[in-house]
C-alpha cells in the first residue's frame, strides 16, 4: 500500500470520528485520508490497522482466514468429542460417556493423559479419602501393618489398588499414604527388633 501524505487535522476535520479507535479528531492531530472512500482516520490508527476500517473498502487490510481450531481444543458445542476414558465418541456437550460410564467435570474436550492425570473432585474424593484414611489407620493399628503395608505398596509402586489410583491423589492424600508406609515399616522393623531381642 502505497505512503498516504500526512495532514494536521484542521478545522473541517475535528471533531470527526476515526473509525479505527472510535475517537474523535482533535484539531492538529496527524491524519491521513483514505484514497478510496476518503474517511480520515489518525495516522497512527491506519499504521496500526494497515489501512482503511470501512467494510469492502478497497484499501482495507486483506483477511486472512484463520487456521480450523483443531478438535483436540474445540469448545463449540453441538458434534461429537472423543471420550478420554474409552475413546468412543459421545456428545459434545455429555458430562458423562454413556458406554463407560466416565464423568467430567466440564464439557470442554481433554486429553486421555489429562483426565487419567486429574486430582479427585466430588464423591470421587470422598471414597479416595475414606480408604486412604482406613489405610492409614490400619498401618499403625499394629495387628493390621502387615496387610496394610502390602496394599500400600502396591498404591505407591504400582500407582492402583482397590481403585484408588495414586496419581490422582490430592497432595495431602498423598502424604498420608507415604506417612502410613513409614510409620508401619517403622513398627514392623520395632517389632523384629523385640522378637530378636526377646
Amino acid at each position: 500500500m502505497p505512503d498516504l501524505k500526512i495532514f494536521a487535522a484542521g478545522t473541517e476535520t475535528a471533531g470527526k470520528i476515526c473509525s479505527i479507535c472510535q475517537t474523535a479528531i482533535i484539531t492538529g492531530e496527524h491524519i491521513v485520508y483514505c484514497p478510496d472512500c476518503a474517511l480520515p482516520f489518525h495516522h497512527e490508527c491506519w499504521t496500526e490497522n494497515g489501512g482503511c476500517s470501512a467494510y469492502g473498502c478497497a484499501s482495507a487490510p486483506q483477511t486472512v482466514k484463520s487456521d480450523p481450531v483443531p478438535e483436540a481444543v474445540s469448545r463449540v458445542w453441538g458434534g461429537e468429542k472423543p471420550c478420554p476414558a474409552c475413546g468412543r465418541r459421545i456428545k459434545a456437550e455429555a458430562l458423562k460417556c454413556r458406554f463407560c460410564g466416565a464423568t467430567f467435570e466440564s464439557r470442554d474436550l481433554i486429553t486421555a493423559d489429562e483426565y487419567a492425570g486429574r486430582e479427585y473432585e466430588g464423591k470421587d474424593y470422598a471414597s479416595a479419602r475414606n480408604k486412604v484414611i482406613g489405610l492409614f489407620l490400619a498401618a499403625v493399628s499394629g495387628c493390621l501393618t502387615v496387610p496394610a503395608l502390602v496394599v500400600l505398596a502396591l498404591l505407591i509402586f504400582r500407582k492402583r489398588v482397590f481403585g484408588v489410583e495414586y496419581g490422582r491423589l490430592p497432595g495431602a492424600l498423598r502424604g498420608m499414604v507415604l506417612s502410613a508406609f513409614s510409620i508401619g515399616c517403622l513398627l514392623i522393623f520395632l517389632l523384629l527388633i523385640f522378637a530378636v531381642f526377646d
